[in-house]
């Protein structure tokens, strides 16, 4: 689907901003107005491809907004294929040195597990999940708040284990609206693509099997979103000088009022209490650099070994500071000094969630 037709209010039913009129075109970019009156500015390959790849993305050219919606479960959740790579074995590098270590200890391990619990044990759905998905169930060791977690394939040839990972619960409650739910090739586990304010994360849904028949595109949920830093460390000072494209001036230059300077394609940026949470190239969707000034910092112990800290940062700004619980083990800081409250840091993350309340 090519944006070369697209003019002025032509109007889109995007699968992520939902219903949205351009506003502004460039060269290389669109800009878009969505139904909160906010703007985004995309760029045009990059729309072209979300688009095409859509099944409730349309456009229409004269005004008016239709969509192919699909029944649930199809309009919510799409299966991977064994071919889309994941890396679970860097989940461990904050705790092991060899995540091997923590394998030899599953014989001690699952025997003393928990069954894991969650808002969909406690509230059932009203969607039936379908009898053919794969069956299985979830263990946490030593308590369902935080440690260890366990996967466990049920079939007819018996249980079988698919992974483990380290989990928390500790973290910090978002209004997110969910888009979709991308179901790994086991079938019992997933990432949730969701819109938090006016920017879209993905998050490895850390009890997906306890909550999966909740989850409906387009509605709004409460989640609880926790960072498991990789690696982190006080920031360095930048300054860079930036050339921006002329249709980022463009689109800037909109709204500039009489008397306001006009702003170039030549700027210098300072990293200082900025707020980043950006993707890494050629990491897995749900791993995010980080670059935030801290809130609030308090210690954990024996977190699978670790000692650390929880650091409440802010990782990105809308109208208001969108804020983030990260956990960083002793084993991840790269500080002389802990974490301190008003410092910058920055780092790697992936980047968990679970339910906390939907709207029944």
């Amino acid at each position: 689907m090519k944006t070369d037709a697209l003019t002025l209010q032509s109007m889109l039913q995007h699968p992520e901003y939902g219903s949205c009129q351009v506003c502004f075109i460039g060269e290389d970019y669109i800009g878009l107005q969505l139904e909160n009156q906010n703007e985004v500015l995309v760029r045009k390959t990059e729309l072209e491809q979300t688009l095409a790849q859509s099944p409730v993305a349309s456009v229409d050219y004269s005004d008016k907004t239709t969509s192919l919606p699909l029944s649930w479960p199809d309009s919510t959740f799409s299966i991977e294929t064994d071919e889309v790579a994941h890396y679970p074995g860097s989940h461990w590098q904050a705790f092991f040195d060899d995540a091997q270590d923590i394998f030899g200890q599953l014989p001690e391990i699952v025997p003393k597990a928990l069954v894991q619990t969650g808002y969909g044990d406690f509230y059932p759905s009203s969607n039936r999940t379908p009898e053919h998905w794969p069956q299985g169930v979830q263990l946490a060791w030593p308590t369902r708040q935080q440690g260890l977690a366990v996967i466990v394939k049920k079939d007819i040839t018996g249980n079988g284990l698919v992974s483990l990972f380290p989990f928390s619960d500790a973290g910090i409650q978002q209004t997110l609206i969910l888009r979709r739910v991308s179901v790994w090739d086991s079938g019992l586990e997933a990432m949730i693509t969701a819109s938090w304010g006016d920017a879209s994360i993905t998050f490895f849904d850390n009890r997906f099997l306890v909550n999966r028949s909740w989850y409906q595109s387009g509605k709004s949920y409460e989640f609880i979103l926790t960072g498991l830093a990789y690696d982190a460390r006080p920031a360095e000072h930048v300054e860079m000088s930036v050339n921006r494209h002329p249709d980022e001036v463009a689109w800037s230059n909109r709204h500039a009022q009489n008397g306001q300077t006009a702003e170039t394609t030549t700027m210098t940026i300072s990293l200082d209490g900025s707020a980043m949470l950006l993707p890494v190239n050629g990491w897995d969707a749900d791993d995010y650099s980080f670059h935030a000034p801290i809130k609030t910092v308090s210690e954990f112990s024996d977190w699978l070994g670790q000692t650390g800290w929880r650091v409440r940062a802010t990782v990105m700004r809308f109208d208001e500071d969108a804020d983030l619980d990260i956990l960083i083990t002793r084993k991840a800081w790269s500080g002389n000094e802990p974490p301190q409250v008003g410092q910058d840091i920055e780092g790697r993350l992936w980047l968990q969630g679970h339910l906390w309340l939907a709207n029944r």
